[in-house]
């Protein structure tokens, strides 16, 4: 759909009369073909990925919201126009968490993070100059890191993390390219 309010924005929605609808048993096939829009836009031009369901009450209100947020989502459309997210998780590969006490289990979670992270700096160092920027999360049994790549390196991103070596005691999963979600910081 093109919204005149959103002026150079293109916004994809659907309509319900029953907002109870994406209660219902419906809701996974709904989100389903929600994600499989974004993914097909996303392969042509950078995309604002909200989340799944995102509802207004009407289209007055989608209206008004674009009307006074579309400078700033044209702003970020514009800033990652050309760059996509990679992700990858570090993970422990043995999961054994069978610490005899509470001190021993925060002893051991602290050399986990730690090796990973020093794991992950190689990574960021070896990957260099393909990565615009970094975040990272730190998950229950590693870090989950994001890098902006410009579209034109994914290729070259995704050879340089394949030849990485990793040590045997990680797991490494690598995904992408995604929408840039963790680098739009929305006011």
């Amino acid at each position: 759909m093109i919204c005149e309010a959103a002026g150079p924005l293109a916004v994809f929605v659907s309509y319900s009369t029953d907002s109870g609808v994406w209660l219902k048993q419906e809701l996974r096939t709904s989100a389903l073909e929600f994600h499989l829009v974004q993914r097909e836009v996303f392969r042509s031009a950078a995309i604002i990925p909200f989340r799944f369901p995102t509802i207004v009450e009407d289209k007055s209100e989608l209206e008004e919201h674009l009307r006074t947020r579309s400078e700033e989502y044209s702003a970020l459309l514009d800033k990652f126009a050309s760059l996509v997210q990679m992700e990858f998780s570090v993970n422990n590969a043995n999961s054994d968490s069978s610490a005899s006490s509470g001190a021993e289990y925060l002893k051991r979670r602290q050399n986990l993070i730690s090796s990973v992270e020093a794991f992950s700096g190689d990574i960021k160092q070896g990957l260099g100059p393909l990565v615009e920027d970094w975040r990272q999360r730190e998950t229950k049994n590693g870090l989950r890191l994001f890098a902006l790549v410009d579209r034109k390196h994914v290729a070259e991103f995704e050879r340089m993390i394949g030849a990485a070596a990793v040590p045997r005691a990680f797991k490494v999963r690598v995904s992408g390219p995604w929408p840039v979600s963790e680098f739009i910081e929305l006011s």
